[in-house]
């Protein structure tokens, strides 16, 4: 039983906030739970009824994917919610083709009623419906809204940056906020110091690598430890390791960052379209570049000097074919991706190698075509294995099967008996249109005859739900291991292929 409970949800978005910094939440946020608390005090029939809030204060409302929202609908699936109100469509969502799906699948489905305090609508009194030609018009213009505005929001930004602004995200590594100009930024003396040190070792000819052993070696703090320092409390960087150590990656991305000459560096990313979320890296010739924006750590000179080296010490792979590991070897200690070296034909951990991490170092992997032969030799006995439960696989394939037809009877079972309920609901509806029944009785006998169609609807897509895992078990059993062995079983050595069918 679904319990009586309301779920408030509350989102705001960044363009339309108003919350700085050092605020917890926008004063927005605090006018919708005021309006809606006051809507279900006025109420007579929701005032006493339990609430909870949602909230997401800076989440675009142009998908889903909202960490208060995904709870709450988690929360609703579960039962343990009965009513969900906001404040207007468009705080639910923007995408009109979402909204729909709520309204009108998963919400009456659910048994849930919504509530859209400024739209004047009540999904009780539409019976699970958008409400008509009005709300879903409604639901258009708000998802045409947000996509104008995202143009219009781009091009603001791209003037800006056109102006020497910073328009979004935090300073580079180096650099720190300008508290008296906005968007503009201002020398962070100790981490300047730092990338200034980097420039200077890789222009007098110090390869990366020995940058990077040498910054960790010192404990020297890397961009992401360096802002959690502070930044306290801070979200970013959280999912992060708590060990964080230099890495080759860290080293190349200041060394290319023209940032650092003084210019501000922008646009270097473009939508795919209005309201989305992906992006695709633009040509060099085609960023925002305005020198002389904010102070320098090195001069151009330098940072051409410094590319020079980048460019002299660096190995170009070209398009070998991968090893038969690839990708499938961790280190024991630090649970990482090994990396194989052609010289000595072993795999190492890199962050054993640069950061001087003693456990990282101590493991010692046999030689290449030892551990492929070790693999080979593991495959092939799984292969002669499989052979050998031939015959256990297709009575358990016979098993499936008859379950599956089982199942499938049994729903059309169950439907027959939603049918023959609709015929009885018709024939009460009948005999209280006809004066044969009072009113009462009929809306008793109506809720009855509801509430089994629902369980037995609810039982149908519970048994289709088991007949689909069934036939995909049976599948699996059926071909995909079957033909796994079929395909590689005249291989004589281990190839990258059958490693990653495999492993």
């Amino acid at each position: 039983m679904r319990e009586q409970r309301i779920a408030i949800y509350i989102r705001l978005s960044h363009a339309d906030e108003d919350t700085g910094r050092k605020k917890n939440e926008s004063n927005s946020v605090v006018n919708q739970r005021g309006l809606i608390h006051r809507f279900l005090d006025n109420h007579a029939e929701l005032s006493r009824v339990p609430r909870t809030e949602f909230v997401d204060d800076g989440f675009t409302g142009t998908n889903m994917n909202r960490p208060a929202f995904q709870r709450m609908v988690t929360a609703i699936r579960e039962g343990k919610y009965s009513c969900c109100i906001t404040k207007d469509f468009s705080r639910f969502s923007r995408d009109y083709i979402e909204m729909g799906d709520y309204l009108e699948c998963l919400f009456p489905f659910l048994g849930v009623r919504y509530i859209s305090i400024n739209d004047g609508y009540d999904s009780r009194e539409y019976q699970g419906t958008t409400g008509g030609l009005d709300m879903v018009m409604r639901a258009i213009i708000y998802d045409a809204y947000s996509k104008d505005l995202s143009v219009k929001v781009k091009t603001a930004h791209l003037q800006s940056m056109k102006k020497g602004r910073r328009v979004r995200g935090d300073p580079g590594f180096g650099y720190r906020r300008d508290p008296e100009r906005k968007g503009m930024d201002v020398i962070d003396p100790v981490a300047a110091a730092i990338v200034r040190r980097i420039f200077d070792s890789a222009i007098e000819g110090i390869t990366v690598g020995e940058i990077v052993m040498m910054l960790n070696r010192e404990g020297i703090p890397t961009p992401g430890v360096y802002f959690c320092q502070t930044h306290p409390g801070t979200r970013k960087y959280t999912g992060k390791a708590e060990r964080q150590n230099w890495t080759h990656g860290m080293v190349v991305s200041i060394l290319r960052r023209y940032a650092y000459t003084g210019a501000l560096v922008g646009g270097m990313r473009e939508q795919i379209a209005p309201c989305k979320k992906s992006c695709v890296r633009k040509k060099p010739e085609e960023w925002v570049i305005v020198p002389g924006v904010h102070e320098a750590i090195v001069t151009p000179e330098e940072y051409a000097l410094a590319q020079k080296v980048i460019s002299e010490k660096r190995i170009v792979a070209g398009n070998s074919p991968p090893y038969p590991l690839k990708s499938l070897m961790v280190c024991g200690n630090c649970l990482r991706h090994l990396d194989r070296y052609r010289r000595t034909t072993r795999f190492h951990c890199r962050y054993g190698r640069h950061e001087g991490d003693e456990g990282c170092r101590s493991i010692k992997s046999p030689k290449e075509k030892t551990i492929e032969k070790a693999v080979f030799q593991a495959i092939q006995d799984y292969m002669q294995l499989a052979d050998t439960r031939k015959g256990e696989w297709k009575q358990q394939t016979r098993e499936l099967r008859q379950s599956v037809s089982s199942g499938h009877a049994d729903i059309e079972k169950l439907k027959q008996g939603v049918e023959s309920l609709k015929c009885r609901k018709f024939r009460a509806y009948n005999r209280y249109s006809s004066g044969g029944m009072s009113r009462e009785v009929y809306l008793q006998r109506k809720k009855e005859i509801d509430e089994e169609i629902a369980r037995i609807e609810a039982e149908i897509v519970s048994k289709k739900h088991q007949c689909e895992t069934i036939e995909a078990n049976e599948n699996a059993v059926n071909s995909e291991l079957t033909a796994m062995c079929e395909t590689f079983r005249g291989e004589e050595s281990l190839t990258y292929d059958m490693a990653h069918a495999f492993v």
